[in-house]
């Protein structure tokens, strides 16, 4: 297979793959998943290795090749890096910026604020909903993308395809 091939089949399994992984549901699979229920004492890999999503990735990728597999796994670290790069992006200006704002305004109108907030709850509990699950939004995708690396990495150790982990991700 030419490379241009090898990528464009590692694109469609990225769409594929990306889709066993929705960041909607993290919430509603901690509480019965087996990966959930294996986050206490040592092992965090059996119950990992047995998650739904972890079992319909190693029947998507059974049977492809390594070069396949490399750009599939490349492409999986990318994305993780840019979630990072998003979440500390996210998590600086939701944690600064409203803080900053209130922070001013309560300095200097204090009283004032506080008479809004009471006369205006409805908004301004929308206002404090927003910036708390904005960044949790964002902290779902970048645990997700991490899963993804996570699941390649498992696959890649069972079919004894070294390097074991994703180069790009690796801890100097």
């Amino acid at each position: 297979m030419t490379a241009r091939g090898e990528a464009a089949e590692a694109w469609a399994l990225w769409d594929k793959l990306k889709r066993l992984f929705p960041a909607w549901n993290l919430f509603l699979e901690a509480f019965y998943t087996p990966g959930a229920w294996g986050y206490m004492g040592v092992d965090f890999l059996n119950g990992f290795r047995k998650n739904p999503s972890t079992v319909k990735a190693f029947a998507l990728l059974d049977g492809i090749d390594d070069a396949t597999f490399d750009a599939l796994s490349a492409l999986a670290s990318l994305n993780a890096r840019r979630h990072d790069q998003m979440v500390r992006a996210v998590v600086v200006f939701y944690l600064t910026v409203p803080l900053t704002i209130a922070a001013i305004m309560a300095d200097l109108a204090g009283d004032s604020m506080l008479s809004f907030i009471r006369q205006h709850s409805t908004v301004a509990i929308q206002v404090a909903a927003g910036v708390t699950l904005g960044p949790i939004s964002y902290l779902q995708g970048q645990w997700r993308s991490r899963q993804i690396v996570g699941v390649l990495d498992l696959i890649r150790i069972e079919r004894g395809q070294a390097p074991f982990t994703a180069l790009e991700l690796r801890e100097e």
